[in-house]
């Protein structure tokens, strides 16, 4: 049975659809089977990803068309049910229905056992659609700007999900966006993020211009430039994601020459012990708090890191395609 994911935030311009389309990418390429339908009326799944479906969600909500018949192939094993405009109109719809919470659960049902994951992508306000989102699914994604702005609305908004569903355990994961290390207000809210929801709080996607100009062009950022710090940083989200559902892929996706997706490796296996160029063996303990290293591969870097710490370090992969 697939995972139902809500990547929601009730703040606008914080990177939701940037952030559904590299991690539901990522697992793709990991070997997941991945449908993603928006729920947002500005229709910027589809953009993103450089597709241009000619049926929506509006024709499953209001004429009642099974969702098997409005999916696209965006990338292999990712596919996409996409929205415009017109979803404004299927929240008049929705509205009149004695079932208008389980709208969007019941569309899904059919299709559960088709896939690992099923990610909504939800607008910037609490509509009707996004209690829907919120109704249906199994987790929930929050990601968030290191803004003072943000950070308050974060507090609404886990109140908010913690009504809507009778609790917050479905909060599986908050990803702070659009870091950047060197201004101290970001460090500051970081920290106070990570103080107040502890290990919810996953390493932060730093500013990266990459990022936007993928998404402009219609690319994935493993597409776009994967050795970008986005790459890097969505790669690494990717891993301890996978690793906190216990997804084990069945295989990988390889695709290692320049501009091209990369591999992702899975980091449930055991770690094997890494020898340098130099001849020197590295532990699979951290050297700050000494837990158990992860380590995952991405557009050519080795990427070692630590859960517990967050200490994070990176190779250049020498002499391998």
């Amino acid at each position: 049975m697939a995972r139902i994911v809500a990547v929601i935030n009730l703040k606008g311009g914080i990177g939701k659809t940037t952030t559904v389309v590299n991690v539901s990418a990522g697992l793709a390429l990991k070997g997941a089977r991945v449908l993603l339908i928006d729920i947002d009326a500005q229709g910027n799944l589809a953009m993103a990803l450089g597709v241009q479906p000619r049926r929506t969600l509006y024709e499953a909500i209001v004429e009642h068309k099974p969702l098997t018949d409005l999916r696209i192939t965006a990338r292999p094993n990712l596919d996409l049910v996409a929205a415009n405009e017109t979803l404004l109109l299927a929240h008049q719809a929705i509205a009149g229905r004695a079932d208008w919470v389980r709208v969007l659960e019941h569309l899904v049902r059919p299709l559960r056992n088709e896939y690992d994951f099923i990610f909504f992508d939800c607008g910037g306000s609490l509509t009707v659609l996004n209690q829907n989102a919120l109704i249906a699914a199994t987790d929930v994604i929050i990601p968030t700007t290191v803004e003072p702005f943000a950070v308050k609305g974060l507090e609404k908004l886990i109140a908010q999900i913690g009504r809507v569903k009778g609790g917050t355990a479905v909060v599986r994961a908050i990803i702070p966006t659009m870091v950047d290390p060197r201004m101290r207000q970001s460090v500051e809210l970081l920290a106070y993020l990570n103080r107040t929801y502890g290990r919810l709080v996953l390493p932060p996607v730093r500013v990266n211009v990459r990022l936007s100009e993928a998404s402009a062009v219609g690319k994935t950022i493993y597409e776009h430039d994967p050795r970008s710090r986005g790459a890097l940083d969505y790669a690494q989200i990717v891993e301890l994601l996978s690793k906190d559902w216990d997804f084990r892929p069945a295989r990988l996706v390889a695709t290692p020459n320049a501009g091209q997706s990369p591999t992702v490796s899975s980091a449930a296996s055991p770690l094997a012990p890494l020898v340098t160029g130099g001849g020197e063996v590295q532990t699979d303990t951290c050297p700050n708090c000494n837990h158990r290293l992860q380590r995952a591969t991405v557009a050519g870097y080795r990427i070692t890191y630590c859960t517990n710490c967050r200490y994070r370090r990176q190779e250049l992969i020498r002499g391998e395609p």
